[in-house]
């Protein structure tokens, strides 16, 4: 069994990179699962990668490093299940030192099973050219502090998003990439392109350069404070219209949300949909530089009935970001004909990173 480790910050892309090299390899006759990973409970991005029948588990509550024995029995239950000769494990996007608390305790206490692992770590293209730029980025200095941790211990280092940039961004990012990461495997990619996704499979399925696994070190105290910054908010929302526009109104208070974070001046990590209608699914994403645009693909649709998962992780108070839900429901059930109700409701902050290993 290959398992392929992947880090990231949160809207680096990972997910949609990791659900496109499972399809390639999938249809190549190579079995493929998935481990997802987050501080909440309810993904959307577990329920998106369901959709292509992708075996998948989740490590949920915490990261892999603080629930390494959770992670542990996804893989045995993933073996025991599928026996899929490549897993990809997505860790969650505010988690760093991977190396020594997870990868390293996996090769020692899994060694029989692993036949190869891989470290990849997912960067943002427009957030790394800022940064490289020696412009300020949107988050607090604490959560720049993971970014960076991040970067400091990929192994094969991702640039993604590269079809967000313009070709001279692109170009003087390569110039600047290939200046300061010298001594690192780039690649640049587009995680929607199959060439850039089939490139990544062989890199990972080749790489032999990095079995050291160099450990990196880690203020956890200044960790726990970068995670701590963001706000987690989950919950499910069930709209129920009598007039059939209950599709409408979804996508009003998406609309609605994303717009108040903005006029706000939140800082998105992470902003996730998951909509649910008429047996038709669809995942929308936003993060610190997306444009806010939404596309609505079930346009002129009518329903009466939606159901919307929401995974919000934006830089301000928990109890904040519940606050901006509750009023915009509110407001949307003062002027419609229309029943709201909300289930599995969890907002907080990380606590304390704590890991169950740590092998320097």
């Amino acid at each position: 069994m290959k398992i392929h480790l992947i880090s990231g910050f949160l809207g680096s892309g990972k997910t949609t990179a990791l659900l496109n090299a499972s399809k390639i390899l999938t249809n190549k006759g190579v079995s493929c699962s998935v481990i997802t990973n987050d501080q909440g409970s309810y993904l959307v991005d577990s329920r998106f990668i369901n959709q292509s029948n992708i075996p998948i588990t989740e490590v949920t509550g915490g990261c892999f490093c603080c629930n390494y024995n959770q992670f542990d029995s996804k893989i045995s239950k993933l073996q025991h299940n599928f026996n899929p000769s490549v897993v990809f494990a997505e860790s969650v996007g505010s988690c760093t030192d991977v190396i020594s608390t997870v990868l390293k305790p996996m090769i020692k206490y899994r060694k029989k099973d692993i036949e190869q692992v891989t470290f990849s770590s997912f960067v943002d293209s427009q957030l790394l050219l800022m940064y490289l730029k020696n412009e300020v980025l949107p988050f607090k200095a604490e959560t720049v502090y993971i970014w960076e941790k991040q970067l400091e211990e990929a192994e094969i280092l991702i640039v993604n998003k590269i079809d967000l940039l313009k070709s001279n961004e692109l170009e003087e990012l390569k110039l600047l990439v290939n200046l300061n990461y010298q001594s690192k495997q780039v690649l640049f990619q587009n995680s929607h392109d199959i060439k850039s996704i089939t490139n990544w499979l062989n890199v990972i399925d080749s790489n032999t350069i990095n079995l050291n696994h160099k450990s990196i070190e880690v203020d956890y105290d200044k960790y726990a404070v970068g995670e701590a910054n963001l706000a987690w908010l989950d919950e499910e929302i069930d709209i129920v219209a009598t007039n059939n526009s209950a599709l409408e109104i979804a996508f009003d208070f998406i609309g609605s949300f994303t717009a108040c974070i903005v006029q706000k001046s939140l800082t998105i990590g992470h902003l996730k949909f998951y909509l649910t209608s008429n047996d038709e699914s669809l995942k929308i994403s936003f993060t610190s530089l997306s444009n806010n645009r939404i596309i609505n693909t079930f346009y002129n649709t009518k329903s009466n009935k939606v159901n919307l998962l929401v995974n919000a992780r934006i830089q301000t108070d928990p109890t904040n970001l519940r606050k901006i839900i509750t009023e915009i429901l509110n407001l949307i059930r003062s002027h419609n004909q229309v029943t709201i109700s909300e289930q599995n409701v969890s907002y907080f902050k990380p606590g304390y990173p704590k890991p169950t290993h740590r092998i320097l």
